[in-house]
């Protein structure tokens, strides 16, 4: 399975994926994602060998995020938490340093957001970051998700070695559909603007 926008293809997943999955993570993106910093290969493959059985038993569906013009991968994104019987999933990501402020995450995020409601049948999506991410706040407020809640030192992080703050944000698919037209509307914008 794939899904493709008009500069990337979003593909599943794979057990060989582990070199990528590696090259990528870097401090800031360990210390978001709660992962062990440094992180090793061994712990990449338990990571990508989990994502891909998750997969396979529709809990997880994680794609990797690679440029349409040679293919290179440049981030991961999940739905995650899938939860069939409440129409609920959660939702994750990153792209690497040097492909950031390109509008990738953007781009790659509009699919995935078209893909939960309209292929996968979704009523709501909701998405947890870390208090100290404020970049990751503002894409969850510029998508349309709204504060649903701050939990207090909820979650150990390993490269901070400290209990951080947790906002959780929710995102109906009703305002979805309203907010969407804008997104894909400003990100040709920025597209045409690169471009030139």
């Amino acid at each position: 399975m794939k899904l493709e926008t008009e500069r990337l293809i979003l593909r599943k997943i794979k057990e060989n994926d582990i070199e990528i999955f590696y090259n990528l993570i870097d401090k800031d993106i360990a210390k978001n994602l709660w992962m062990k910093w440094p992180i090793t290969k061994k712990e990449c493959k338990e990571i990508v060998l989990k994502w891909s059985k998750q997969w396979k038993e529709k809990k997880r569906f994680t794609f990797v995020i690679q440029l349409k013009k040679n293919k290179k991968s440049i981030g991961v994104m999940s739905i995650k938490k899938i939860n069939t019987l409440h129409g609920l999933a959660e939702l994750s990501g990153f792209v690497g340093r040097e492909f950031r402020k390109s509008g990738y995450i953007t781009e790659a995020n509009i699919a995935i957001n078209d893909f939960a409601f309209n292929g996968l049948g979704l009523r709501k999506l909701k998405s947890e970051v870390t208090s100290f991410n404020l970049k990751s706040q503002n894409i969850q407020k510029k998508f349309g998700m709204k504060l649903e809640g701050i939990m207090k030192k909820e979650w150990f992080n390993p490269t901070t070695k400290t209990y951080v703050t947790m906002y959780s944000f929710g995102l109906f698919k009703e305002d979805w559909k309203k907010i969407s037209p804008k997104l894909k509307k400003e990100l040709k914008e920025k597209i045409k603007r690169l471009e030139k």
